[in-house]
């Protein structure tokens, strides 16, 4: 066969840089060394063929052959291509670092020997310094108290901070209220942030710290007030000074969905239909239409102008205070002409500015993604929490290929690299209870979280599920011993595939419980789990020492079934393997010998152990 080299002078005229929906074109030069036919291009992404592009003879000049195209890339993203011709009848395939022309094409790893391009969206930013953030996630009311004491604050019930156990039944008047406080506040944030740096984050996030009359504060009483018992603006300030300092960003919590219905805006609004802030709600026959039939949640109008504008004054203040990035909550529900408008009013003035939105499913299963026209920079990455535990607990590694398959080959790469990676959140069951609960839900058919069908009759019983809840918060010992173990099987896929890994406080330390409100422990200070903390500090070192790769590759999963998984992370930098073992079975590895490794637990460098994680690393040149 004729050698590869000198044989072709590959030449790609894109315009200024390669975008999803523009063409790009090919021009392609073969020597004059035989008759060639069928020229074409085979595109890769994720290891399947998504394209294949024919090359049309446009001219000869001297000795050579012009072959050119234009052609389009449906998605943004990495593609991996090569050649495949007809040359003197007989069909050949050109490959990257391949001596001679081959006779065979390729099925797997085609990274390993295609060629590279990048489909950016030019519709959509990059945010290079947010590749590689660790977030830690924190509910300031019961985080900390800081050496100021507890703010006091007229009529607020405030629990022992030794007392963790929600008030979960309702009150005389048969609703359920979240009206009791810890008096954790940011001062106390502040104070903790070297114990957040020295576990490895780089990255809080903080749930909404407004006035309110929950402990949650995710119903405004004022958004432009901080709430007292938290602190004030100046505290804001000083937190965000602090943590940049430590190389620590700052993500806020902004609920724009809707208010509380003693915010003075709904008061004026629900007493007076004269009001000026009658427009900032949503009226129906007379009623304020309220927020997941929550009757203290008035829905803000979206549509309404001076909602808008008054919202983008509010992120502007905390971007003054020192903000690096916003979480919406509700997200995946606010309307996209809204989303435009906020951000890119914002980041028409704070480019820097990154929008998280609140997601759940899967984003291009919905009528508006939010990924692709700047409605959003980020997005939870539920589905990815969902394929974990999923896998680890049950085995299910069909659900896992899905969801793992659907985001990364779907999102535009500069959304997948910096998705907020979730593991547990306030809105979620704990990754001990999620991993060994005995209510969990293994159909990858509802949520995993979807937990309360014993109790949904006619009308959900909900003092029926808080109580079955409460009198299982804590795991009974034999339960602990295998949720621990699972939980040091999820976290590192959870470190290792694309995007920022996020945890909520207290994971750190084996914390469980249901849901809300037995989700949202304050922090046991007294009481750390040592070992687990430990291994969350070796996982944030793993991922900071091989960044360079995790910040910016494509995954494939080489082998699954529902005892093993093989996945590799790879770019051009280089890859790195993981190896997870979820069986009491130590399991041998013999295919990796030019690795190195960069993690390991209850493994070696040639065997997985039980339970265990083996992760290596080879560089390419």
């Amino acid at each position: 066969m004729k050698k590869v080299e000198g044989y072709f002078d590959f030449r790609f005229t894109p315009d200024n840089k390669y975008t999803t929906g523009r063409k790009i074109r090919i021009e392609v030069t073969i020597k004059d060394e035989g008759f060639v036919e069928n020229l074409q291009m085979i595109f890769y992404h994720l290891d399947k063929v998504v394209k294949k592009a024919n090359l049309q003879y446009t001219e000869k000049i001297q000795a050579n052959s012009i072959f050119k195209a234009e052609l389009e890339l449906e998605k943004s993203g990495v593609y991996w291509y090569c050649f495949t011709f007809e040359l003197e009848g007989q069909k050949v395939y050109v490959f990257k670092n391949q001596e001679f022309l081959m006779k065979s094409p390729i099925n797997r790893y085609p990274n390993e020997y295609c060629w590279r391009i990048e489909v950016k969206d030019a519709n959509l930013k990059e945010y290079p310094e947010w590749r590689g953030r660790i977030i830690y996630q924190i509910m300031p009311d019961k985080f900390a108290i800081g050496s100021n004491g507890i703010i006091p604050v007229n009529g607020r019930k405030i629990k022992d901070w030794n007392d963790r156990m929600p008030d979960w039944k309702p009150d005389p008047d048969g609703v359920y209220r979240n009206e009791y406080f810890y008096g954790g506040n940011l001062q106390g944030i502040k104070e903790k942030l070297p114990y957040i740096k020295e576990l490895g984050f780089n990255a809080i996030y903080l749930n909404p710290i407004c006035k309110s009359r929950n402990n949650h504060h995710y119903d405004s009483e004022d958004f432009w007030q901080i709430d007292p018992m938290l602190g004030t603006w100046e505290d804001v300030t000083e937190l965000c000074t602090e943590a940049n300092k430590l190389g620590i960003k700052v993500i806020f919590d902004m609920a724009f969905n809707h208010t509380s219905d003693e915010h003075k805006w709904f008061k004026s609004a629900n007493n007076n239909i004269n009001s000026p802030y009658r427009k900032y709600y949503i009226f129906r026959n007379g009623k304020a239409v309220t927020w997941y039939g929550y009757s203290n949640m008035p829905e803000l109008n979206k549509d309404s102008p001076e909602v808008k504008k008054e919202l983008i004054e509010v992120l502007k203040k905390y971007i003054n205070a020192g903000a690096d990035a916003f979480r919406m909550d509700l997200g995946d529900i606010l309307p996209r002409e809204f989303l435009l408008e906020i951000v890119q009013n914002i980041q028409r003035e704070y480019p820097h500015i990154v929008f998280i939105n609140e997601m759940w499913d899967i984003a291009t299963d919905r009528g508006n993604p939010e990924i692709f026209d700047g409605q959003a920079n980020s997005l939870m990455n539920y589905p990815l929490r969902d394929a974990i535990i999923r896998w680890v607990r049950w085995g299910n590694y069909k659900h896992f290929l899905y969801n793992i398959e659907r985001v990364y080959s779907e999102y535009p790469k500069s959304v997948s690299d910096i998705l907020m990676n979730v593991i547990s959140t306030h809105d979620t069951v704990t990754l001990m209870t999620a991993l060994t609960g005995d209510i969990m839900n293994p159909d990858p058919y509802r949520k995993l979280d979807d937990i309360e069908g014993p109790w949904r009759y006619a009308q959900f019983d909900i003092f029926g599920f808080r109580s079955y809840s409460a009198s299982h918060d804590q795991l009974t010992e034999e339960q602990k011993i295998v949720a621990k173990k699972r939980e040091k099987i999820a976290l590192p896929i959870l470190y290792t595939f694309p995007g920022n890994p996020s945890m909520f406080q207290g994971t750190e330390n084996c914390v469980t419980g249901y849901k809300d409100p037995f989700c949202r422990k304050n922090m046991d200070w007294e009481h750390p789990d040592e070992d687990m903390q430990s291994y969350v500090k070796s996982l944030n070192q793993y991922r900071k020492d091989n960044i360079d790769i995790l910040g910016n590759c494509e995954p494939r999963t080489r082998a699954i079934n529902e005892d093993f998984m093989i996945a590799e992370m790879y770019s051009e930098k280089g890859n790195i393997i993981l190896l997870t073992n979820r069986t009491d079975k130590v399991v041998p590895n013999n295919n990796f010998g030019e690795y190195k490794v960069v993690f390991s637990e209850n493994s070696t460098k040639y065997e997985v152990g039980s339970a265990g994680t083996l992760i290596l690393r080879r560089d390419l040149n």
